[in-house]
């Protein structure tokens, strides 16, 4: 049961992965640089095509190990994924609503604040996290894509 469903998962990710990277051929190119918008969905569509044989071979993992061997366990182990899975969705959610009124940056933070906290990570770490990422995250897309980010509430700081 469990190989069914990594396997349905996987090979929907890796449908909308595909659905990505032709959605993004569509896209103007720009000739004064050596990549156009269509990079980044690419980007995205590769990690979710990764992501997607991770998951199926996880479940072939599972199923070989037997890791799994009550069936308490395995609602347990399904009732978290799903809640899991609700979090991640209400975060992107979230995100997008979020992003136009306070900017990427706290918007970014705030959700990974709350996305290492429901997968487990302390304070701490979701601390870290939180202040890091968006910082490594403005650099790639400010400096190296030339790609600005909304600064939203942050607008008076930006440089």
């Amino acid at each position: 049961m469990t190989l069914r469903r990594d396997f349905v998962v996987g090979a929907v990710l890796i449908a909308l992965a595909i659905a990505m990277i032709w959605g993004a051929q569509g896209f103007p190119r720009i000739r004064a640089m050596p990549y156009g918008p269509d990079l980044f969905p690419k980007i995205i569509a590769g990690g979710l095509i990764v992501s997607a044989l991770g998951i199926i071979l996880e479940g072939i993992r599972d199923i070989r190990s037997d890791r799994i061997d009550d069936s308490a366990g395995r609602d347990r182990i399904t009732m978290l994924a799903a809640l899991s899975f609700m979090g991640i969705v209400a975060l992107v959610a979230g995100f997008a609503l979020l992003l136009p009124v306070l900017g990427f940056h706290v918007a970014a933070a705030l959700v990974l604040l709350c996305a290492v906290r429901i997968f487990g990570g302390n304070w701490v770490l979701a601390g870290i996290m939180a202040l890091s990422a968006p910082v490594v995250l403005h650099y790639i897309f400010y400096s190296l894509m030339r790609v600005v980010l909304p600064w939203g509430v942050l607008a008076p700081y930006a440089w």
